[in-house]
């Protein structure tokens, strides 16, 4: 797995061993990045939720974003070796605790894009969407875009006060919604 575009284009990234990680496909990470670029990705703040290898945050500091906040209780030292690996170190924050505790810690930030991609059929996309309402992460007119299966969509009608579907891309079993915060 590698960045796709960019100042870091190629870097190869670190994966860790086993299947309690799922990396996001070259070919989803190109397609989300490719509907980004027409709204704009230079000089924003991203926030990547279950970050795993952190590719998609750092294939967003890679194209421009400003700086980055990785959260992964697990794969902290993976995110930091790619982080390493593509120069981007000082534009990069990685919060290793649960993700509830970690998203409390960011209460009164603010972030452009937030890339989500929770642990499937596990029911944490709708509890992790109410707690990036409740804690007010998203900037005015972010995106959230949220990694998940066919079977597990978020409950929009719960959150019809703070976004609306944007744009959703099927990709096999894979859903990637693009959620617009108002």
């Amino acid at each position: 797995m590698n960045i796709i575009g960019g100042s870091a284009k190629g870097t190869v990234l670190v994966s860790p061993g086993g299947k309690n990680t799922r990396p996001t496909l070259g070919r989803v990470r190109e397609s989300v990045f490719n509907v980004l670029a027409n709204v704009g990705i230079l000089e924003t703040k991203v926030l990547d939720i279950f970050a795993g290898t952190g590719a998609m945050g750092l294939e967003a500091l890679s194209r421009g974003a400003a700086e980055a906040v990785f959260i992964d209780k697990v794969t902290g030292p993976i995110i930091r070796e790619n982080g390493k690996r593509c120069h981007m170190e000082g534009r990069m924050k990685i919060l290793k605790g649960d993700v509830s505790s970690s998203l409390r810690s960011l209460q009164g930030q603010q972030f452009d894009y937030i890339f989500m991609d929770p642990p499937y059929r596990k029911g944490y996309i709708n509890e992790v969407l109410a707690m990036v309402f409740a804690l007010g992460l998203p900037a005015k007119e972010a995106v959230i875009i949220a990694e998940h299966s066919v079977s597990e969509s978020p409950d929009l009608s719960r959150f019809q006060e703070q976004c609306t579907l944007w744009k959703e891309k099927k990709l096999g079993a894979i859903v990637v919604s693009y959620l617009l915060c108002r």
